[in-house]
């Protein structure tokens, strides 16, 4: 409703450098998708009023009421497909972990976003053990060193 009516602003809603590195990841010219338990319509409607569309075009996954229809695992096989390549080669961030499992599942590398919503900084330990366990490649707080995880994770 905030970002609605003008109330919040969509960095209100984001962690720090959400922008900054989905800008990163795009100038590398990497296909981006987004995967979300939320429902579809939910997703798409917060996508839009976040500003994100242009980064994830009709990338965009959420829940369905054919709950058999829809899995985060089944986008990655569906990834994996249409853009011809291998698991090896898919980087996966989240902070949930069913996205990470499903993507070590195929080979690729994860980074476990182990954020403390409430301050939007920090590390929340909860998250980050359940993340580790998954075996999540790497453990961040948030984007603020976006730049050094991506030259990190793709130079």
């Amino acid at each position: 409703d905030g970002l609605e009516t003008g109330t919040l602003a969509p960095d209100d809603l984001m962690l720090p450098g959400t922008k900054a590195l989905l800008n990163n990841l795009a100038n590398r010219n990497l296909m981006l998708y987004l995967a979300s338990g939320t429902d579809l319509i939910f997703v798409r409607r917060e996508v839009e009023l976040l500003g994100l569309k242009p980064y994830f075009e009709d990338r965009i996954y959420g829940a369905l009421e054919q709950h058999e229809n829809f899995s985060k695992a089944m986008v990655i096989q569906n990834m994996l497909k249409t853009q011809t390549i291998n698991g090896s080669e898919l980087l996966g961030f989240g902070d949930g972990y069913v996205e990470i499992e499903n993507v070590k599942n195929v080979g690729g590398t994860t980074v476990g976003v182990a954020s403390d919503e409430v301050r939007r900084e920090g590390i929340n330990a909860w998250k980050r053990d359940r993340l580790i366990e998954v075996g999540a490649d790497l453990i961040i707080p948030e984007y603020r060193e976006q730049e050094i995880l991506i030259s990190y994770l793709c130079d």
